[in-house]
């Protein structure tokens, strides 16, 4: 089974957050037989297969509800009238 190595680049966000220079981050998902790249020096993940692939996807989406439904939540209770908007 074809492996896979993820990369993290980092580039300036070009606009400034409390004073600090902000980052932009983009993933790369590479195949390991046609990555050029030095994998075992500058990857983030090296060797992950298909299958790992999916889990890691699975796992930062169930992250990223998570959060969103906390946002949702805090934002519900902070209602103006001191209701909640959710049920």
């Amino acid at each position: 089974m074809e492996t896979y190595n993820v990369y993290m680049d980092e580039a300036p966000a070009g606009g400034e957050m409390d004073g600090e220079e902000g980052y932009e981050v983009e993933f790369r998902v590479v195949p390991n037989g046609s990555d050029d790249g030095d994998p075992e020096n500058s990857a983030v993940l090296a060797g992950l297969d298909l299958v790992d692939l999916i889990n890691l996807r699975d796992a930062l989406q169930q992250e990223i509800d998570n959060f969103a439904l906390s946002a949702l939540e805090a934002q519900g209770i902070d209602g103006d009238d001191g209701e909640e908007l959710m049920p």
